[in-house]
């Protein structure tokens, strides 16, 4: 299994993450609680350290989410579920979404170079590499960073983040919070990319195409089909 943002971002910095365990312990802060998260004296430091001094509110918004969602990952116990061509084709094709999780954070890691999109307007495709999610309680949300163009020549990474849930009253549709219809009326995840189509690609055009995707593939987590595994990862609580 490849590498995941965690490894490249967090490898070193996770040791930092059990004194923010303990933190919010002696709280009693629920870890999903993003703006209790950030108020945490360990948490603080740790943004002091990683954040530019001259960053603006924009990128400290990013570390923040970022170092949220790294943290459930790293509590939750590293857990990936790598998905295969033939698991992301059924989410591609399928009607199923939902937001319920297996875990209370966990990372879904696509085929390489098989989903593009640009992570803003104004910046170029890059491809998906795939999605922390995480639970957001008994809202039925869930929380996604989406991490495009990951490679190991590159310092670091692009990073969507959103939240969103399925719809209640139709848990089979396609409908969820987030608008997911382009604006051409071209069908979802059809590519963008030149000759994209030849090649086999999926582009996510929006937002709301993410959150989509997610929904559909977390549907697919369960059913039993041969071809995605799953792998803990190390260094944080949970099942190993």
């Amino acid at each position: 299994m490849r590498a995941t943002p965690f490894t490249y971002v967090f490898g070193d910095v996770a040791a930092r993450f059990p004194a923010i365990a303990e933190a919010l312990q002696q709280d009693g802060t629920d870890p999903i609680d993003r703006d209790r998260f950030v108020l945490l004296e360990p948490v603080g430091r740790l943004l002091r350290e990683i954040v530019p001094e001259d960053a603006g509110a924009d990128a400290l918004e990013a570390h923040v989410l970022l170092l949220h969602h790294a943290y459930l990952f790293w509590a939750t116990g590293q857990r990936i579920y790598a998905i295969s061509e033939v698991t992301l084709s059924h989410a591609v094709s399928g009607k199923q979404i939902t937001t319920k999780t297996p875990e209370a954070a966990q990372y879904l890691q696509l085929p390489e170079l098989r989903v593009w999109g640009s992570p803003s307007e104004d910046s170029p495709p890059e491809p998906l590499d795939g999605m922390f999610v995480s639970s957001r309680g008994p809202s039925a949300e869930i929380a996604v960073l989406a991490i495009f163009g990951l490679r190991p020549d590159r310092p670091g990474f692009s990073a969507v983040g959103l939240e969103g849930r399925a719809d209640r009253d139709d848990p089979t549709g396609g409908e969820i919070e987030i608008a997911a219809a382009r604006e051409d009326g071209s069908a979802s995840f059809g590519p963008t990319l030149a000759g994209g189509a030849a090649a086999g690609l999926y582009s996510v055009a929006n937002t709301g195409e993410l959150l989509l995707l997610t929904g559909r593939l977390l549907a697919l987590l369960d059913s039993g089909l041969p071809h995605e595994h799953e792998s803990p990862g190390k260094g944080g609580p949970g099942r190993t």
